[in-house]
Formats: structure tokens, C-alpha cells, sequence
């Protein structure tokens, strides 16, 4: 297969995969959280609405970053050194970001809830249960942040990719052809 066929609808996947790595994050992260937070009454109830949409968005982010390192892998066949480890290195940290997300804090989260006795918002401060609901959200936050680094990071370096190659598709110092001369006085 020639590799200018593929190259259109990887560059495609790639994008598409992008949109997907970066738009749900930061619409739950920027919207939905604090939005669900401000108006249910209780942060149990929130955190009981929450809970699912992060975990959804959580595996649509491991899919785009699924997608992104292979297609990574593939548009960077080319590429200096640097440019391909970073393009399929940061894929695999996010993808790792939303599984711990998703598969190590959100469970335990919603178990802490679950066994709680009476709501967590009632519980003292010094509370076992609510310490250690604080400290998982803490790190969900952590790796959340770390999941936007690293589509952002991806979004750039697909801009820089995406330029250099424009600029190397383009011979260099091609001239422009000579204007024909319509009318020769000398």
C-alpha cells in the first residue's frame, strides 16, 4: 500500500481521537463537576452522579488514547527521534491516567461512600471514612490533571508535526516561474 492513501484517514482517526482525548475531560472538569456540586443539595448526591460520568469519561479517554498511540505510531514513522517518543509516549501516560482514574480510585470512592455511615458531608473532619475519601480525591484530581497535560502536550506536538511536514512537502527555495513579457519595448 502507498503510504500517501493512509495518510488522509490515519490524519483523520488521529484528529478525531484528539477531540475525544481532550473535549469530554474538560467539559466534565470545566462544567458538569462543578456544575452537579453547586446545585444538588448534598456532595454524596453529587458525588453519586458524578461517579458514572467520570468513569465514562474516563473510558472514552482510554479509547482516544488507545487510538492516538497507534496512529501516533504511524504518522511518526518519519520523524526525528524526539518527536516520535514524545508522540507515542504521552498517548500511553494518559491512557495509564484515565485507567488508574477509572480502575483504581473511582471503586474504592464509591465503596467508601456506599459504607459510610450516614452521609460523608456529616462526618468529622478527623473521620477515617472521610480522610481517606479526601485522599482519593486528591489523586483522582492529580491524574485527571496529568490526563489534560497530556492530550494538551498531544495537541500541540500534533500542530508542530503537522507544520513541519507542510514545510517539508514544499521544495525549498522553489522560485516562482518568470513572468512572460507581453510587450517588448527594446
Amino acid at each position: 500500500m502507498q503510504p500517501n492513501r493512509l495518510q488522509s484517514p490515519i490524519l483523520a482517526l488521529h484528529l478525531a481521537a484528539l477531540a475525544l482525548a481532550l473535549g469530554p475531560p474538560l467539559f466534565f472538569g470545566a462544567v458538569v463537576a462543578p456544575a452537579v456540586f453547586r446545585v444538588l443539595p448534598t456532595r454524596d448526591l453529587a458525588a453519586s452522579l458524578v461517579s458514572p460520568v467520570l468513569s465514562g469519561t474516563c473510558l472514552l479517554a482510554e479509547i482516544a488514547f488507545g487510538v492516538l498511540f497507534a496512529t501516533s505510531w504511524w504518522l511518526t514513522r518519519d520523524v526525528p527521534r524526539l518527536t516520535r517518543s514524545l508522540l507515542t509516549r504521552l498517548p500511553v501516560a494518559g491512557f495509564f491516567a484515565a485507567l488508574v482514574i477509572g480502575q483504581l480510585l473511582i471503586p474504592p470512592m464509591d465503596r467508601i461512600r456506599r459504607e459510610a455511615p450516614g452521609l460523608i458531608d456529616n462526618l468529622p473532619a478527623a473521620d477515617p471514612s472521610r480522610l481517606l475519601l479526601e485522599r482519593y480525591h486528591r489523586l483522582s484530581t492529580g491524574f485527571f490533571g496529568a490526563l489534560l497535560v497530556a492530550a494538551v502536550a498531544m495537541l500541540l506536538l500534533t500542530a508542530r508535526l503537522l507544520s513541519v511536514s507542510r514545510e517539508t512537502a514544499r521544495p525549498p527555495g522553489a522560485a516562482r516561474p518568470p513572468v512572460p513579457k507581453l510587450l517588448d519595448l527594446s
